[in-house]
């Protein structure tokens, strides 16, 4: 399965001694991670044939520090399974290539 990327966010919280909301700041943490499911359709050899295959990533992102929780992996056939899981490059590949589609969605998002 994908590595797991998770770093806990702190967001200052200003406190007032009239409204517990404004004045004095205190840490917390926050759950800021959104749920999305990506399906990804991927070109590879196995056994010197040509192949193709689908996975389907469901994860929790954190636009805060960019930060990707893997939380499951399915892959359309065992063999799309051995290519992916057994090449650290292709990992990093799928990686980047949801960190980059999400931060372009934060950028369209952005300029509204």
């Amino acid at each position: 399965m994908l590595d797991t990327i998770d770093h806990n966010p702190k967001v200052m919280v200003h406190r007032n001694a009239q409204n517990a909301n404004i004045n004095t700041i205190e840490s917390r943490n926050t759950n800021s991670f959104i749920r999305l499911t990506d399906v990804i359709f991927l070109r590879y050899v196995s056994e010197g044939q040509p192949r193709t295959g689908t996975i389907a990533v469901e994860f929790e992102y954190s636009s805060s520090d960019c930060s990707i929780k893997y939380l499951n992996v399915h892959y359309s056939d065992p063999e799309l399974t051995k290519h992916v899981e057994g090449n650290p490059t292709v990992l990093r590949n799928i990686d980047s290539y949801l960190r980059n589609k999400l931060l372009k969605l934060e950028h369209e998002f952005s300029s509204f």
